[in-house]
């Protein structure tokens, strides 16, 4: 049995501000989660819930409230274009049993839809059943994910990591549209079409338009110094000039960034705050 949800409030919410809600609700309010059927928020940005002794539900997004109930922290590893769960689930998982954490962090993998559109969907729902404290970790196309997920919210319990991140992925992919695919973890074959890409560029043009406004603390990018497959200097003029605030580590290794112990030590102080 699923159990309820209750947060509270970490923010004053007045509509005169937030022209998502239509009460005004103080700061240390109780309200609990419901379920968001007449889609009144993006479920990338927030939750719906229920305020006590009024018959609204309201879209709140997720860095207005604090869960009141247990969770765990959650490692959400998003892999790239035409891939699938598979050695970075298990670095990860080996370098938590070493240190005495696998009890204490949860690490979620899905085989992401081909759909960007579905895969986007997947990516919400997961954080919405495991928001508390949740990094999200992205390679490649996973990692545009990762950054589109960073410019939908500013909540500080949503770390994102984006490694080798596709920046502009509706151009880079361009060439695979229509090219018979095999997945390479599961040997799958499908199809990348014209609606996928035409979905990637929708993201990536709302990710282009939002990340800017991005304030919060928790947006890191890891870069190999030998990628082979993507260039990073678009995306590095548009965190410059936007003044996105993030943290920025290179590794020697090449775009399948075999360094992940290396990363999962970098970021040590904030999976294991002190």
């Amino acid at each position: 049995m699923a159990i309820t949800k209750i947060f509270k409030t970490n923010k004053t919410i007045n509509p005169k501000q937030h022209i998502w809600s239509h009460i005004d609700i103080p700061i240390g309010t109780c309200v609990e989660q419901v379920n968001d059927t007449k889609n009144i928020i993006n479920p990338m940005t927030g939750i719906t819930v229920k305020v006590e002794g009024f018959d609204e539900i309201i879209g709140v997004p997720y860095e207005f409230i604090t869960p009141l109930f247990e969770y765990k922290t959650t490692i959400l590893l998003l892999h790239g274009f035409n891939s699938g769960p598979g050695n970075k689930e298990r670095v990860i998982k080996e370098w938590l049993d070493n240190n005495d954490l696998s009890n204490e962090i949860l690490v979620i993998a899905p085989k992401l839809a081909y759909s960007p559109n579905e895969a986007i969907k997947q990516i919400s729902k997961l954080i919405q059943e495991n928001y508390g404290n949740i990094f999200v970790i992205g390679t490649s196309l996973g990692g545009f994910y990762a950054n589109y997920v960073r410019s939908m919210n500013s909540s500080d319990a949503i770390k994102v990591h984006a490694l080798n991140p596709s920046w502009s992925p509706s151009i880079t992919l361009k060439k695979e549209v229509l090219k018979p695919q095999i997945n390479l973890k599961t040997n799958e074959k499908w199809d990348f079409t014209d609606v996928s890409l035409n979905y990637i560029a929708n993201f990536e043009q709302k990710c282009k338009e939002q990340l800017k406004h991005y304030n919060g603390n928790y947006y890191t990018l890891h870069i190999a110094n030998f990628d082979e497959v993507l260039e990073f200097s678009e995306m590095f003029d548009y965190i410059e000039k936007n003044k996105v605030p993030n943290k920025l580590f290179y590794y020697d290794t090449d775009h399948q960034f075999g360094k992940v112990v290396e990363m999962l030590e970098n970021i040590k102080s904030e999976l294991i705050p002190t």
